[in-house]
């Protein structure tokens, strides 16, 4: 990668329309792409891309969080009715099928059965099912094979099109940035079909979930995110989870420049959570140092250059891992100043301190963006804020909203990516951790104001 200042956007494929059409595609994406030129930007940090898990209870709705899908794979919502038509030729198809060898064959099968049982909780289907005994699946791939070959040829359709998306990038100098997300859903097939590299019970269910223990610096409280942890307690399956890691970024690097790895400290420690009794969650070590190079060499290897979240607590070994490996590292201006316990948190409020080799942002997803987290501060934490950002503070929060933002662009880091509200300055959330719901989620839903045509130009330097 070139030594140059990177100035980029993120926002979700799914939070843009265009004047052609009000819902999201791959093509809305590349119209977006049009954008980014105009705005003298480089880069665009898409979430997941992949299908998400079907909603509790639905044979048909899937959850709107892209942290709670299918992990792999290209989500079907976003073909254009153009694209829906795409008809491969047969060597196409096959040469798809033949690169997508490690996961399409048991994706099309699970999504057949998914609309076979009615669910793609796997673990409530029947036990030959469940346990993927071979006779009956070789079976069930002969009594669905109309199924399976749809699904085969829509993933192609997905690829196609997402594929004109990257091939306008690329002409464009635009990288994409993308997520692999540290866990998988149960619902997940690959979880189905790589079920020994998980901690699931007998009768496939799961005593012990992922999520973030309470404590004084859990930002957000306790998360219960219920993915299915790892079985890295177990040595002679980390060799399975390495790979099932290989498939992922295999898949990813078809669709990705840079890939972020979510919640990375999850290889060096990570929270084992008891669904129906907090005082029994724990904090267990990761496997460590090896497989967190592994996956990082193999990330390189197929063309991604990776750099983590950082952001966690017990963060020794990651840290020190990504100095060995030259991973960079992410800096969030709006954990700066942590106005619930009144804190100045320095890693994140020096930005004239901010590293070069390293990913800035000034807020996140996951995070209020900068006029909301400005609008949760007192007088004297604007004050604090503004002292250590070294800016001139201001009682229009809007201003100091342009100035921060100005602020992080002119830093150190040599990749600066800002979230679309915090170039059109709004208070709009995309998610709020803990407070998903299993039915009727209200996170994940944001949606521009205006389409991709009419987003106004916001002034950078």
């Amino acid at each position: 990668m070139k030594v140059r200042k990177i100035v980029g956007t993120l926002v979700p494929l799914f939070s843009l329309y265009s004047t052609e059409s009000e819902t999201s595609t791959f093509e809305t994406g590349g119209l977006f792409l049009d954008w980014i030129v105009k705005t003298k930007q480089s880069a665009w940090h898409l979430l997941p891309l992949h299908q998400t898990q079907l909603e509790k209870g639905s044979a048909t709705k899937h959850v709107p969080s892209p942290y709670k899908g299918y992990g792999i794979g290209l989500d079907p919502k976003y073909l254009s009715e153009k694209a829906k038509n795409l008809t491969p030729t047969k060597n196409e198809l096959n040469n798809f099928i033949q690169d997508a060898k490690d996961w399409l064959p048991d994706y099309a099968l699970f999504c057949a059965l998914r609309d076979h049982f009615g669910t793609d909780d796997w673990s409530t289907w029947d036990e030959n099912f469940k346990k993927r005994d071979f006779n009956t699946l070789e079976i069930a791939k002969k009594k669905f094979e109309k199924q399976i070959e749809q699904y085969t040829r829509q993933q192609w359709q997905c690829y196609k099109s997402y594929s004109e998306l990257r091939k306008k990038a690329k002409e464009k100098q635009i990288i994409l940035i993308g997520d692999i997300p540290y866990y998988l859903s149960l619902q997940s097939p690959l979880v189905w079909t790589h079920q020994k590299a998980f901690q699931i019970d007998k009768d496939s269910k799961l005593s012990r979930v992922s999520g973030v223990l309470a404590g004084p610096k859990a930002h957000f409280g306790r998360q219960l995110w219920g993915h299915p942890l790892y079985r890295w307690n177990s040595p002679k399956h980390n060799e399975e989870i390495i790979n099932l890691w290989k498939i992922r970024l295999k898949f990813l690097s078809k669709l990705f420049d840079m890939i972020r790895l979510d919640h990375a400290n999850g290889f060096f420690y990570y929270g084992s959570l008891d669904p129906l009794d907090a005082a029994n969650d724990t904090l267990q070590k990761g496997p460590g140092f090896s497989a967190f190079e592994e996956t990082v060499r193999y990330s390189r290897s197929v063309g991604l250059t990776p750099y983590a979240e950082d952001s966690s607590v017990k963060l020794k070994g990651l840290r020190e891992a990504l100095t060995k490996l030259d991973v960079w590292g992410i800096r969030i201006l709006r954990y700066a100043v942590n106005e619930k316990r009144n804190e100045l948190i320095e890693t994140y409020a020096y930005i004239k301190s901010y590293p070069e080799n390293t990913v800035a942002y000034t807020s996140l997803h996951d995070t209020e963006p900068l006029m909301g987290y400005l609008s949760l501060l007192n007088a004297s934490q604007k004050k604090t804020l503004t002292e250590t950002a070294g800016i001139k503070l201001s009682n229009d929060e809007k201003e100091l909203a342009l100035r921060l933002r100005q602020a992080v662009i002119n830093s150190k880091a040599r990749i600066v990516v800002i979230p679309i509200q915090d170039w059109l300055l709004t208070k709009d959330r995309i998610n709020i951790p803990g407070t998903e719901r299993q039915v009727n989620d209200p996170n994940w839903r944001y949606r521009l104001a205006l389409p991709v045509e009419q987003i106004p130009i916001p002034s950078h330097t």
